[in-house]
């Protein structure tokens, strides 16, 4: 009847499976994990590899109350934040070095908390990171979990995404349907099973469902709702399915994944079809920018920001890569120049000696993106940014020619919906009952809605991961 058989059995083999992984063993169980692609890593791998710290837990907890519109139980919260908090001391216990993020800005103004004006917010502490020789975080993070998933002889299978939940109407879950070479393989878990398969980043069909618009991925491209489908097809309940982090991206039709936007200064804008600025540039955190491309014309339902544009002169360019490609899958593939000639000579990036030509160049009405640039500069001279109430610090002029201008996509970091979880990450049918033996951590069904602040989803990897490998462990045995 059975092909494979553990304790436990995990579906996704990313930060959250390998943190529920280590957690099951280390608590007395078997596991096996099953992983969609050739090679583990999942959206962890592609992050920039920090966790939040914690300076005061009720606090904390009233902030992403907060942040998360009620919709996520108190319970859920708390749980989290206490879990969550051990991160640190979890990760030194695995041979890592965890360090503090240094603050930073790209811009000549410190760098804030996402929503600080939100109450709690002071009870957000500093971000925190593993310490490694170098490059994206998320790389040195997975490095130190597969160290310690392999130390304990954990059996991986690559290539083996899971395709069905196998259930027994009194027992619960007792196991998965997944593919491995090409055949079904049934793989019993006697105690229970974890889902954490990631979300829908590359299921556009998804996108347009629950999101009501079309994005590109960042991260992780075999994340296309396995977990969403595998859990509503028992009678899972769902949540935070119109949540999601997103940025602004470049896509180019020579590469098959998107590229995340970073611009070294401040001088700069982003403009939207016609040619007029909408959103505070350097002022809106960088996972909120779902919002402002959400915008449809009620005259027409076009669009008119995706696609939006960014619009720089000379003296940005200078200064460094205006995208960030060590970061997301596209780093496996395209490195982005320092100076960013190779992608004007690539045509990715349109150029002019004027404002009004470059207008032309991506389909904007001179007039109207000569005079949103005037205006603009006239602000920087000025000092105050009175429609969009930009920071005084980040009003840097675009003034020296050639003028520049890039096409800009939402792109996201990750989704946030799926199956509902409780404080013990057991996955909660329609009827507000945990599915017995059925646990969910990571992305899959986050505990974040719509607002969410950064680096609290590879937080809520390592935390629920932890609670669900241990509530699964702790499971009574099969009898068969």
């Amino acid at each position: 009847m059975w092909d494979l058989e553990a304790d436990v059995v995990i579906a996704g083999y990313g930060g959250a499976g390998a943190a529920a992984a280590i957690a099951a063993v280390d608590a007395g169980a078997t596991v096996i994990v099953l992983e969609k692609n050739p090679v583990g890593g999942g959206s962890t791998k592609y992050s920039g590899g920090t966790m939040r710290a914690f300076t005061d837990a009720a606090m904390s907890g009233d902030f992403m109350e907060t942040l998360c519109d009620g919709t996520t139980g108190r319970d859920v919260i708390d749980a989290f934040v206490g879990e969550a908090s051990r991160n640190p001391e979890w990760l030194s216990q695995l041979g890592a070095t965890v360090i503090q993020q240094p603050t930073y800005s790209t811009y000549p103004v410190s760098e804030l908390k996402a929503f600080p004006s939100i109450p709690g917010a002071d009870g957000i502490g500093h971000r925190v990171r593993v310490k490694g020789a170098g490059g994206p975080g998320g790389m040195e993070l997975w490095a130190v979990l597969a160290r310690n998933v392999e130390q304990r002889n954990i059996e991986i299978r690559c290539s083996s995404p899971a395709t069905e939940l196998l259930v027994e109407k009194e027992v619960g879950v007792t196991g998965v349907v997944a593919v491995c070479e090409g055949r079904d393989v049934r793989v019993r878990a006697r105690r229970a099973v974890i889902l954490t398969c990631g979300g829908y980043e590359f299921d556009q069909d998804m996108h347009r469902n629950y999101l009501g618009q079309t994005y590109y991925g960042l991260g992780n491209p075999a994340n296309t709702g396995d977990g969403i489908r595998l859990a509503s097809a028992i009678g899972a309940d769902l949540w935070h399915m119109n949540g999601v982090a997103a940025t602004f991206g470049y896509k180019f039709p020579e590469l098959p994944y998107a590229i995340k936007q970073v611009i070294p200064s401040a001088g700069f804008i982003y403009v939207d079809q016609g040619g007029a600025r909408f959103v505070d540039e350097t002022g809106t955190d960088a996972h909120f920018m779902w919002s402002p491309t959400s915008y449809v014309d009620s005259r027409t339902l076009v669009r008119t920001r995706i696609p939006a544009y960014v619009i720089f002169d000379e003296d940005t360019r200078l200064r460094g890569a205006v995208a960030q490609t060590g970061y997301g899958k596209i780093s496996d593939i395209y490195q982005w120049s320092p100076d960013n000639m190779a992608e004007v000579r690539k045509g990715w990036i349109k150029t002019a000696d004027n404002v009004g030509d470059l207008a032309a160049r991506i389909n904007v009405r001179p007039d109207q993106l000569q005079a949103t640039v005037a205006q603009y500069n006239l602000q920087c001279v000025g000092g105050y940014d009175s429609a969009l109430g930009r920071s005084p610090h980040t009003l840097v002029p675009i003034a020296r020619p050639p003028y520049y201008a890039i096409e800009m996509w939402p792109c996201l970091f990750n989704t946030q919906g799926g199956p509902r979880r409780n404080a013990r990450a057991q996955i909660i049918d329609v009827k507000g009952t945990p599915i017995k033996r059925l646990y969910s951590a990571g992305e899959l069904g986050s505990l974040w809605h719509r607002n969410y602040p950064g680096a609290g989803n590879l937080s809520e990897a390592l935390a629920v991961g932890r609670i669900a490998g241990t509530n699964a462990a702790a499971e009574q045995s099969a009898s068969n």
